[in-house]
């Protein structure tokens, strides 16, 4: 899986890639279960479903076994490798959070962290924290302005050395330095940012950020400090696992598990895993199959929300698809309405499609922008390819100077969704004229290999999004983005974007969303198929835990109940 953090989108692989984004109302709860009557109902962006019990009253102990897709190939979480949901799940365990967020997107400040975070100006605009005089790293170092400095240098953008995934929010930062105190922290801005709740959450020590090399590499095996209630005891990378224990240096609220073991497992393999007592939970997504497993399994609870997180088909632009009226045509012939039946009726999901690339179905603010490429034109792609020098074959195929149009769509092993998705999508692009070739590889070097790297025609994953919709989406479209893998952009995006992170009036930040999204489309980026279903089956025992929908996961306060 892929996943956005706060600051950019992460990415999934088995049950859908994911991002980061926000909800819009300030109504929210916590539910215990799901009612049969809600089945076919679409999930409130403002509800999510954790099982719920009170920090106090959650007994101490038990291990959480948490199924991970891949074995981390960087535990950086802000490195481009490092971006993943799976990783960025368990390297937050171990580090400092500054906010936390609850159902309806609204943030509390972690006062373990931070206990002042504030904007005391807004011309220029300007911040200032006080962090914990408690807060230190494992190794016994205070946390202290040093670590918030190191990370916007890193994550500005300005050295192309470091391989960030996103430089959202601190590239508009000025300047970040010392107060009244090493534990006083004041941020300066260039231009306004609205979500500045998105950065410096989490907290990465300065020794990470210190030089590229050391940003890059160093936590390639594994991070050398922790600053949050967990800290890493092993990693067996030949068992393809890793396990985490409580932090002896951590000053806060307890931790009521007393570790987390993360196991690689085939997506495929998961559901199963959860039956026969190997896993506590599954996230089910978008897998039929995994749904039909934990249905039928006993002592399992299955959980529903609707978080920020879709589905989508990324588009290349390499060969023929460096012509934009090739991605339009690609974009035309795509089945979404099909896929999205196929795939979430099942589950008990409206079989509903995302006409947004920054919005999610259930949010107030969204809006059908895909204009033209709202329903599938068969025909049209035709004209397309032709007016871009294509013709059809006897095949049916077009082809171009005697070589057919022959796409190679990339898709991870063991991950069934993906299998059944490309495929129904390969016999879609047929019917227009379009040869897909799907090419599994392995899942490990899925993204690394691969989708990082632009070598795909068409893939698919899900966005894990954030409570911060327009800023976290902005590397992912932007033409310099470090998510916009295939670097299909418009200087008018560009622009747009631009204005919009620093818009401070919601409602105008939100009308220049409409506008992007529509040049998405046009420019033949990528497809947005549907809104991921956040479903996970777990242990009936298992408490806050589950579908967190627009919330954050507090680890502390995981655990199993008598």
């Amino acid at each position: 899986m892929r996943v956005f953090g706060k600051v950019g989108l992460a990415t999934v692989v088995a049950a859908s890639l994911a991002l980061t984004a926000c909800g819009g109302s300030n109504d929210n709860k916590s539910t215990g279960g799901n009612k049969q009557s809600d089945k076919k109902a679409q999930a409130a962006s403002n509800l999510n479903d954790t099982n719920p019990m009170d920090y106090d009253k959650v007994p101490a102990g038990g291990t959480l076994r948490w199924p991970i897709d891949s074995y981390p190939a960087n535990f950086n979480l802000n490195h481009i490798d490092g971006n993943e949901l799976h990783t960025t799940q368990l390297i937050t365990a171990t580090l400092p959070i500054v906010w936390h967020f609850d159902a309806g997107s609204n943030p509390t400040l972690n006062t373990d962290v931070v206990d002042k975070a504030e904007q005391t100006s807004t011309s220029p605009q300007t911040l200032e924290y006080h962090i914990n005089p408690k807060a230190i790293w494992s190794d016994g170092t205070p946390i202290t302005y040093k670590d918030f400095a190191g990370l916007w240098a890193a994550q500005n953008g300005t050295n192309k050395a470091y391989k960030i995934a996103s430089s959202n929010g601190y590239e508009q930062i000025q300047s970040v330095e010392k107060g009244a105190s090493d534990q006083d922290v004041k941020v300066v801005f260039k231009t306004p940012y609205p979500d500045w709740k998105a950065l410096f959450s989490p907290l990465t020590p300065a020794s990470l950020n210190a030089s590229p090399a050391a940003y890059n590499t160093s936590w390639v095996n594994g991070p050398n400090l922790a600053g949050g209630p967990f800290k890493i005891s092993t990693l067996d990378k030949t068992a393809k696992t890793i396990t985490v224990v409580h932090n002896d240096k951590w000053w806060g609220k307890a931790p009521k598990l007393d570790k987390i073991q993360f196991i690689v497992l085939d997506q495929a393999a998961q559901a199963k895993a959860l039956q026969s007592d190997q896993v506590d939970f599954v996230d089910i997504g978008s897998s039929v199959a995994s749904y039909a497993t934990v249905k039928a399994s006993p002592g399992v609870s299955i959980h529903k929300a609707g978080g920020p997180n879709w589905r989508h088909i990324d588009i290349g632009s390499s060969g023929p698809l460096s012509d934009v009226k090739v991605r339009q045509a690609v974009s035309l012939a795509i089945d979404r309405t099909a896929d999205a039946k196929t795939m979430l009726t099942p589950l008990d999901w409206p079989a509903t499609v995302l006409d947004s690339h920054i919005w999610m179905n259930n949010q107030s603010q969204y809006k059908s922008t895909c204009g033209d490429f709202c329903k599938r034109d068969v025909a049209k792609a035709g004209s397309l390819l032709e007016s871009a020098g294509f013709k059809k074959g006897s095949d049916g195929i077009y082809a171009k100077a005697g070589k057919p149009l022959n796409l190679n769509f990339v898709i991870p092993a063991g991950v069934k969704t993906s299998a059944d998705e490309s495929a129904l999508q390969q016999k879609a692009l047929q019917e227009a004229g379009i040869k897909v070739t799907i090419k599994t590889v392995p899942s490990d070097p899925f993204f690394s290999d691969y989708v990082l790297v632009g070598k795909f025609d068409l893939t698919i994953f899900s966005w894990i999004g954030t409570p911060f919709p327009i800023s976290s989406a902005q590397s992912i479209y932007t033409t310099t983005g470090g998510q916009n893998y295939a670097k299909i952009g418009t200087p008018e995006i560009d622009a747009l974007y631009k204005q919009a992170v620093s818009e401070l009036d919601p409602k105008k930040a939100t009308e220049l969303t409409y506008q992007i999204d529509q040049k998405i489309w046009e420019a033949g980026h990528s497809v947005a198929l549907y809104q991921r279903p956040d479903l996970v089956a777990s242990k009936t025992s298992l408490v806050n835990f589950g579908s967190f929908g627009f919330a954050d996961i507090v680890y502390e306060s995981i655990g199993f109940k008598k």
